[in-house]
């Protein structure tokens, strides 16, 4: 098959780009890649060194005449996110990615491309092929199990190159921008008991869909509808005109997602049916006109999947009481905005997933902030909600903010060479996502760290593309401030 790659100019970068793409490297299958670049750097006669949970660090000795500068850390992850298209059939962990190339987007064939994180991988190693660089000492830093939860981030041993100053993270999706800044987060998942009763009634599913959800910390500014609580304002609404019985609930499927879809199974006497669906349609206007623009598709339906009563184990009162108070209460989306950034999200909580079983209901929230103590005390009000409810909660896992600094030389030089460049500026920006920069700074707290990467377009979808004029202006970019630090 031929290389679609293989007239584009900057040889270097594209060469490295279609090496990583050859070898399979999802979340947890990234040893192949890790050989590559350790074999790459016995090539270029340089120490590298693999850790116990994969990670891989190059260290590159300054150009002759530049020993003086300060050490810059280049910061990429090996994992990439493994998404086909429904029907194509391709074995992440044996075939490489097909590139194909369609005006000036690079896709891949029916699956994610991988440019998150192979395009910050591939700048990094190309440099080491550039002939006349002049740099710093550099410390090439190459990550494990980003994907997946940072996994190896924590797991680094960051004092091997604690002599740094500076760090530019390969890791940014948007051209002419730099993330200087990022939310930490907590995962908790909380669980509410609950007992049931014996009970006879006609059943009826009441669902929420056509919720345009997206990513919990990218697009919870949208300030869309969340499934989950639309699905209990709903059922406390209908309350007041219907007698139901609670069956099951269900409603989202991970933390990080803003619900799009939920439901709830109820038995009813068969002569509230006739109500019930009147309400329920009287309620979908009502969500429709709260919706706005974003979510107009949303639906709230009814279906009565049997025409006879039936017999079902359902929520006893005191339950239903509690986990319709639990679904309503609890805080949701944004909680507060920047006081320091216009426009960007400071602390924000995601109901990522409800859903009732025999004997208990279960909660997963993401809750997310710029400052630790804002995402602590948020974790706290979610505890002490479910505490009266006579719930427990747990936070198995959480990771830190990322605090932009008041001043960064780093974003200085790296500002007058994008203008230099472009003739535009560059822009900074605080995301409301997680990324390992966090762990950097929270390990070595006077590292000045800036984020860069090429425009990336639906990145984690099997529609997944890169612009390839972006990837050559960010690849020129990254070339003239690392030679700036020199």
């Amino acid at each position: 098959m031929s290389d679609p790659l293989k007239n584009l100019q900057s040889e270097h970068l594209f060469k490295h780009f279609k090496a990583i793409a050859d070898i399979p490297h999802g979340s947890y299958h990234t040893e192949k890649l890790s050989n590559a670049i350790l074999a790459f750097a016995e090539e270029k006669h340089l120490n590298a060194e693999r850790d116990d949970v994969g990670n891989v660090v190059i260290t590159v000795p300054a150009t002759p005449g530049h020993e003086d500068a300060a050490p810059v850390i280049l910061q990429g992850h090996l994992d990439m996110v493994t998404v086909a298209k429904p029907g194509v059939i391709h074995d992440f962990d044996i075939d490489p990615i097909t590139l194909v190339l369609k005006g000036d987007d690079l896709y891949a064939d029916g699956t994610t491309l991988g440019a998150d994180d192979g395009a910050g991988v591939a700048m990094a190693l190309a440099l080491l092929d550039e002939p006349d660089f002049v740099h710093p000492k550099l410390y090439l830093v190459f990550t494990t199990e980003e994907e997946v939860g940072m996994d190896g981030a924590y797991a680094l041993d960051y004092q091997q190159f604690a002599d740094a100053k500076f760090m530019i993270n390969l890791d940014s999706e948007d051209e002419g921008t730099a993330t200087v800044g990022c939310a930490g987060g907590t995962h908790m998942k909380s669980t509410l008991p609950i007992r049931r009763v014996k009970a006879k009634g006609l059943a009826a599913v009441l669902s929420v869909s056509g919720l345009a959800g997206g990513h919990s910390g990218d697009e919870i500014d949208q300030f869309g509808l969340n499934a989950v609580k639309v699905l209990a304002d709903a059922l406390c609404a209908i309350a007041k005109d219907v007698d139901f019985s609670i069956v099951d609930l269900k409603g989202g499927e991970r933390d990080n997602a803003i619900p799009t879809s939920a439901e709830a199974t109820l038995l009813i006497a068969p002569s509230e049916r006739v109500t019930l669906d009147q309400t329920v349609n009287a309620l979908q206007h009502t969500f429709r006109a709260i919706a706005g623009k974003r979510d107009q598709g949303m639906t709230l339906a009814l279906d009565f999947p049997q025409a006879d009563a039936v017999e079902a184990s359902v929520l006893d009162p005191d339950s239903e009481a509690r986990v319709l108070g639990a679904l309503s209460a609890a805080p949701t989306g944004v909680v507060a905005m920047n006081r320091s950034v216009p426009g960007a999200v400071n602390t924000s909580l995601n109901l990522g997933v409800a859903a009732t079983s025999d004997k208990a209901l279960s909660l997963v929230f993401l809750i997310r902030s710029d400052h630790d103590a804002a995402r602590d005390m948020l974790c706290g009000r979610v505890t002490r909600l479910i505490d009266l409810l006579g719930g427990t909660t747990g936070a198995p896992s959480s990771y830190p903010a990322w605090p932009a600094r008041e001043t960064s030389p780093l974003l200085d030089t790296m500002s007058a060479i994008w203008q230099a460049q472009t003739g535009k500026a560059l822009t900074p920006m605080v995301i409301h996502g997680g990324l390992e920069c966090a762990l950097f700074a929270h390990a070595l707290p006077d590292l000045d760290i800036v984020s860069i990467g090429p425009d990336n377009i639906d990145i984690h979808t099997a529609n997944e593309h890169m612009s390839i004029p972006s990837f050559k202006r960010t690849y020129a970019f990254l070339k003239a401030a690392v030679e700036a630090l020199a």
